[in-house]
C-alpha cells in the first residue's frame, strides 16, 4: 500500500514539475514573460506601452525570456460578466533573433480610439511548447494632436522658436518632445514638463519651462511631437513626428 501511494505521489509531482496542462501544450520552465513598465509621459526615455507615433498603433515592449524562440501576443477588448477580459486572440508573432528587436511590436490590427485593449504574451520554444501567460496590461488610444508650426521641413530660427498644434479633444495634460534628428538614434533635446491645456488650440515657446537637456544647433534637423495623456490612466495619444531645420 505504501509503495502504491509513493508511485501516485511521484507521478503527481512529475506532472507539476513538467508543467503539463490539459488541452494545451506543456508549460515551459524557462520563466513567464513580463511586460516592461510604462514610463511617465515626461520621462526622457520612453518604455512600456503607448501609441506609436509613426503608425498610430499601440506599441508593446516586454523583457526577453531565456530560451524563447519567439513570443505570441494576445489581445481582446471584451469583458465577461465579472468585468474580466475574455476572448483573447493572437495579434502578433515575434520571432526571437539576436539581430532584431525581438521584445517589442506595434499592434496595428484595426486598433481604434476610445477602445480599451487588453494584452498578454506567451513565450514559446522551438518545439512549439509555450510558457504560462504574462501579466495582462491595457491601453486606450485618445484622439491624436494635429501639429501646426513648425511645419514639415520648415526652416526656422532658434530665437523665438515656438510650437503650435490643435487638440480636437479640447485640451488635457500634455508634453512636448524635441529631438536632434541629425544622428541615429536621435538625441533628446527637450521634454517639457507636463502642463494642462484648456481649449483646442495651443502654442508654447521652446524651453518655456527651462527643462531642455540640450541646445539647438544651426544647420541641424530636428523632430518634434506632442503627447496627450490622462494622469493615472493607461491611455494617451502621440502625434506624428514632424521635421524642421534650424537655420
Amino acid at each position: 500500500m505504501k509503495k502504491f501511494i509513493g508511485i501516485v505521489l511521484a507521478s503527481w509531482l512529475t506532472a507539476i514539475i513538467s508543467g503539463c496542462k490539459m488541452g494545451g501544450a506543456p508549460i515551459l520552465q524557462f520563466g513567464t514573460p513580463r511586460f516592461v513598465e510604462m514610463s511617465q509621459p515626461d520621462s526622457l526615455v520612453e518604455t512600456g506601452i503607448g501609441q506609436d507615433p509613426k503608425t498610430g498603433g499601440i506599441y508593446l515592449q516586454w523583457y526577453s525570456t531565456i530560451g524563447a524562440s519567439g513570443y505570441k501576443v494576445f489581445r481582446t477588448d471584451s469583458l465577461d460578466i465579472k468585468g474580466l477580459p475574455t476572448g483573447f486572440v493572437v495579434v502578433g508573432n515575434v520571432i526571437s533573433s539576436s539581430a532584431l528587436n525581438d521584445t517589442s511590436m506595434v499592434d496595428v490590427s484595426f486598433v481604434m480610439t476610445g477602445v480599451k485593449y487588453y494584452y498578454y504574451i506567451r513565450a514559446y520554444a522551438s518545439d512549439g511548447s509555450q510558457s504560462t501567460e504574462s501579466d495582462t496590461i491595457n491601453y486606450t488610444l485618445l484622439d491624436r494632436p494635429s501639429l501646426s508650426y513648425p511645419g514639415v521641413n520648415a526652416a526656422v530660427g532658434k530665437n523665438g522658436l515656438y510650437f503650435s498644434w490643435h487638440d480636437n479633444t479640447g485640451g488635457g495634460y500634455t508634453v512636448i518632445r524635441v529631438e536632434d534628428a541629425s544622428v541615429i538614434p536621435s538625441n533628446c533635446v527637450w521634454v517639457s514638463k507636463r502642463f494642462q491645456l484648456f481649449g483646442t488650440s495651443a502654442r508654447k515657446s521652446f524651453n518655456f519651462d527651462s527643462a531642455a537637456v540640450g541646445q539647438l544647433v544651426n544647420g541641424h534637423p530636428y523632430q518634434w511631437r506632442v503627447d496627450r495623456f490622462n494622469p493615472g490612466a493607461d491611455e494617451g495619444a502621440r502625434s506624428i513626428w514632424q521635421i524642421f531645420m534650424i537655420q
